[in-house]
């Protein structure tokens, strides 16, 4: 564990006295559930509350907001280190039984709501960091759960959950067009709510962060097609918690990358992962959860301008990024980055030196870049047969 997280949690001590003195509490969930992966199909399944009744819950779990008021580190690790993590154990095909039912119903909610919980024993109070998803904190085996309020469900919410005729993926994209928040979709489809009721399954939340960015993505790309190419070479930037994002957009037609820099302790770690016009077939390896993230962010703005780009993200990771939150933190940065000023260019070479000056690792990154290597040996179809 890092220093800074050790001196953060240390100074955590009201909540540690706290959390690890309860047992039976009512609570109030921001709302929030948590599907876990380790044992797989057989996977901890809870509700997330702190131990007491709280006006601001929201707050405890809500990545849209954090990014909103520019919540820091140390922020977001005393917001999730109040929370107790009240899990059982569940097949994630034959999902049922009380508990079950509760946790569903909170992972539908928009409001917090409160919850009377009874703990097969007290927590132990510890967190542990994902780079996807925000951090856990203070596990406790649960016995019993339920509701003391009705929950706040949006009549549309409630009829694609209900309907067990319609695809998840069709659910996703109806929820993202009612403007259901990213974060809030992300826990109905872990929690095993949406698609044919055949399919329906509990989706660990790690896996769930990525798959609901790439369904809205993709369907996201696919309507940008449709657009005229970009006029103009565009650069786009912004920064949050340590991490610091260039976005370069070029006039052709749709191609994406991510070019990550892990910038720590003095040395860079490179790595990129690319998409080509027709899509990416294969699951991201090198840059993971980010890599999809990062693309709904900018699509996002596409679609708005109407126009069809490649499309460049540089992300340079550097060291006062000192503990992980959650890929979160990258889509709302990137979404943000549309609605700071713009700087235009004549030439991508122009725009790429722009940015190796604003990087600590300079142009160590250019030659990870294979969109800039392509505009480097290929030549387009005019230009070959000496078309202007």
């Amino acid at each position: 564990m890092r220093p800074e997280v050790r001196s953060i949690l240390e100074r955590m001590s009201y909540w540690k006295k706290t959390i690890e003195a309860a047992k039976d509490f009512t609570g109030t969930s921001p709302p929030s559930v948590f599907v876990g992966r380790a044992f797989y199909p057989k996977v901890f399944v809870g509700i997330l509350s702190p131990p007491q009744h709280q006006e601001n819950a929201q707050q405890l779990d809500s990545p849209e907001l954090w990014y909103k008021q520019n919540a820091s580190i140390q922020d977001i690790l005393q917001t999730r280190g109040q929370l107790i993590y009240s899990r059982f154990k569940s097949d994630v095909n034959n999902f049922k039984g009380k508990l079950m039912e509760t946790t569903q119903e909170v992972a539908m909610t928009k409001k917090p709501v409160d919850v009377e919980v009874e703990l097969m024993k007290s927590p132990t109070f510890r967190m542990r960091f994902d780079l996807h998803t925000s951090p856990i904190a203070n596990p406790a085996p649960i016995a019993k759960a339920r509701l003391t309020e009705n929950p706040s469900v949006e009549k549309r919410v409630d009829y694609l959950v209900s309907d067990v005729d319609i695809h998840a993926k069709n659910s996703v994209i109806a929820l993202y067009n009612y403007r259901i928040p990213v974060s809030r979709i992300q826990k109905m489809l872990s929690a095993g709510l949406l698609g044919v009721q055949m399919q329906r399954k509990l989706v660990p939340t790690k896996w769930g962060v990525t798959a609901i960015d790439d369904i809205i993505g993709k369907h996201l790309r696919e309507k940008m097609k449709d657009f005229q190419e970009l006029s103009e070479v565009m650069l786009f930037k912004n920064e949050y918690i340590g991490n610091h994002y260039q976005i370069l957009l070029v006039p052709s037609s749709y191609e994406y990358e991510l070019v990550e820099i892990w910038n720590l302790y003095g040395r860079a770690m490179i790595d990129s992962d690319y998409e080509p016009y027709w899509g990416k077939k294969e699951y991201a390896e090198k840059t993971a959860g980010a890599f999809y993230s990062g693309r709904l962010g900018v699509l996002e703005y596409l679609n708005k301008i109407r126009r069809q780009a490649g499309i460049i993200i540089i992300r340079e990771v550097r060291s006062d990024y000192f503990a992980p939150v959650g890929i979160w933190q990258m889509r709302e940065a990137v979404r943000d980055a549309f609605n700071k000023p713009c700087e235009r260019f004549n030439s991508v070479e122009e725009a790429v030196k722009v940015i190796s000056s604003r990087i600590l690792s300079k142009d160590e990154w250019i030659n990870k870049s294979k969109i800039l290597k392509n505009r480097k040996t290929q030549s387009k179809l005019t230009k070959f047969y000496g078309l202007r």
